[in-house]
C-alpha cells in the first residue's frame, strides 16, 4: 500500500504529515488492526492495467486509524 496522505500522531497530537511512504506487512493483519473509522467517506480515481493497457477505476474509503505499522521507503515530511 502507498501513502497519499498520512500523519504521524504522538500522544493524540498530529506531529507531522508524511507522503511517499510504503506500508509493509500482511494486508489482512493491517485491516484487522484498524481501531477507528471516520464518517468522511472520500472517493479517488485512478488507472488499473499493465503493459500500456489501462482502464479507469475509482474507489472510496473513509479515514481510518491504524495504531501500529511498518513503514518503508523515503518519507517526505511536512508537505
Amino acid at each position: 500500500f502507498g501513502v497519499d496522505e498520512g500523519y504521524i500522531i504522538e500522544n493524540g497530537e498530529i506531529k507531522q504529515s508524511i507522503r511517499g511512504a510504503s506500508l509493509v506487512g500482511n494486508g489482512l493483519k493491517v485491516l484487522e488492526s484498524i481501531d477507528m473509522v471516520g464518517n468522511d467517506l472520500g472517493y479517488g480515481v485512478g488507472t488499473c492495467g499493465k503493459k500500456g493497457q489501462g482502464i479507469p477505476i475509482s474507489g472510496a474509503q473513509p479515514t481510518v486509524r491504524i495504531p501500529k505499522l511498518m513503514v518503508a521507503g523515503t518519507v517526505k515530511a511536512n508537505w
